[in-house]
């Protein structure tokens, strides 16, 4: 068998594992929260109230991304607890606890990015930095006048 031969073949063995997949159940999405409603999506893009212990859970996993990996991550931690989360809520407001989970971990992310710049003026995303600088730092409390 020549290399394009092998790759068809594989190929066709994907489409064939796609198609029994398709007709013996419905359609999963991978990439999306099991269960999550998209009636009246149109307005997802909303603050809605949410737990603070998650809220304080997002933030803190910011933190950690800022210490650990100097403002850089996978991201998987953060889509685990915020999938853990909206799963516990109703399909209807899934979609929206979801959005403004990320919105207060993106938030965040920028306060602490803007805080370590301004402890050191030459660092970037993904930059080692000295992780003593974030000892004065107060999650969750924009420090600008």
């Amino acid at each position: 068998m020549t290399v394009k031969q092998i790759a068809q073949s594989q190929q066709q063995q994907r489409v064939n594992t796609l198609t029994r997949r398709a007709q013996s159940g419905p359609h999963v999405n991978p990439y999306g929260t099991p269960g999550m409603s998209l009636n009246g999506a149109g307005d997802f893009r909303r603050i809605v109230s949410v737990d603070e212990s998650v809220a304080r859970q997002v933030r803190q996993l910011a933190l950690d991304h800022m210490k650990n990996g100097y403002g850089v991550s996978d991201g998987e931690d953060v889509s685990a607890a915020i999938r853990d989360y909206t799963l516990s809520l109703p399909p209807e407001e899934r979609l929206s606890a979801s959005w403004t989970l990320n919105e207060i971990f993106h938030s965040e992310a920028r306060r602490l990015g803007e805080f370590v710049h301004s402890q050191d003026p030459g660092w970037d995303w993904g930059k080692p930095f000295d992780a003593g600088i974030l000892d004065g730092y107060v999650p969750g409390v924009d420090t600008r006048a």
